[in-house]
């Protein structure tokens, strides 16, 4: 069917229209539910494209608003920013209202960035309590979020590709029971798609609100991308090499008898958050390194095995 979203026409699979008449204009307020949808995809595949068009669809307001106020503030791209919107919107009786979480994982490059986003996740879907609300959850993976969110809690999954062939933009749903039968087989066999589902269709490259809503929406995921490099960088200036971190720990302690208490004092007082456990395991990281080569165990060209797994203090490791 052709959908419109302030003077622009869309094309929008007859499926999904039919699926989201049964949520939009307060339904969902009605039922007393809410709804949680995972959209994943390769990069380039379209699948922010296709989730503000369904959202559009079901929440005409998300579009409008953000071209009044010329703000996204629906339309979140990180986890903080969706939980900042998930407490100031309700759905009513009359409009269901939808919140957007896209590139969810964006600058991802660590198992603390993992394990924070999907902290945030949980805590956002948590946070959605009776609010009636619709929540899009765009990443590059299903796998990349935890078993609660990906399998117990989202309603459905939509995979987003292109054909190899024709590179048409295509989308393939996977409902409550095939995606969590996909979440336990793609976690053991790679990250693959070994579930087959009948229900897809196509899409096309038509933005809902026209140019002027893709240029707020390019704009707001620009500056968001720019923000995440700047956090990125900055911790670099504290990255060190496991080994050589910890042994200058172990060289304050040992040598200049500065006690854990005051080096946890000092780190905190200039924003590098570490306690005592932290340093005590750092310190005795390297005296057994030290122990060991006393005793002959190690590499004489080597002294220290650099190969050891660095202590975990934050934010030295990222």
């Amino acid at each position: 069917m052709i959908a419109k979203s302030y003077g622009t026409k869309y094309h929008i699979d007859q499926k999904l229209s039919n699926k989201w008449d049964l949520i939009k204009d307060g339904k969902l307020t009605k039922l007393d539910e809410d709804r949680v949808y995972v959209v994943d995809g390769r990069e380039r595949t379209g699948k922010s494209l296709w989730t503000l068009q369904q959202a559009a669809y079901i929440d005409p307001t998300l579009i409008g608003n953000s071209l009044k106020t010329k703000k996204l503030s629906r339309i979140t791209f990180s986890g903080e920013e969706t939980l900042q919107a998930i407490k100031k919107t309700r759905s009513t009786k009359d409009k269901t209202k939808v919140i957007i979480f896209d590139e969810a994982f964006r600058g991802l490059s660590s198992r603390s960035v993992l394990s924070k986003t999907n902290k945030l996740i949980v805590q956002a879907l948590m946070e959605m309590g009776q609010k009636n609300l619709v929540l899009f959850i765009v990443l590059p993976s299903i796998f990349f979020i935890d078993k609660y969110p990906a399998m117990l809690r989202s309603n459905a999954l939509f995979h987003i590709k292109k054909e190899k062939n024709s590179r048409k933009r295509v989308f393939e749903i996977y409902n409550y029971s095939k995606k969590a039968s996909l979440y336990l087989l793609g976690t053991q066999k790679g990250w693959k798609y070994p579930i087959h589902t009948r229900l897809k269709g196509r899409f096309f490259n038509k933005w809902p609100g026209g140019a002027e809503f893709e240029k707020l929406y390019r704009k707001k995921k620009h500056d968001s991308l720019t923000e995440i490099e700047k956090e990125i960088n900055a911790k670099k200036v504290y990255q060190v090499p496991g080994i050589y971190r910890d042994f200058l720990l172990y060289y304050l302690i040992s040598n200049h008898k500065e006690s854990k208490a005051h080096l946890s004092r000092l780190c905190n007082k200039y924003g590098l958050p570490l306690d005592e456990q932290s340093i005590r395991r750092a310190a005795n990281n390297v005296k057994e390194q030290i122990e060991k080569h006393e005793k002959g165990e190690l590499d004489t060209e080597k002294p220290f095995n650099v190969s050891v797994r660095p202590t975990p203090l934050t934010p030295l490791v990222s």
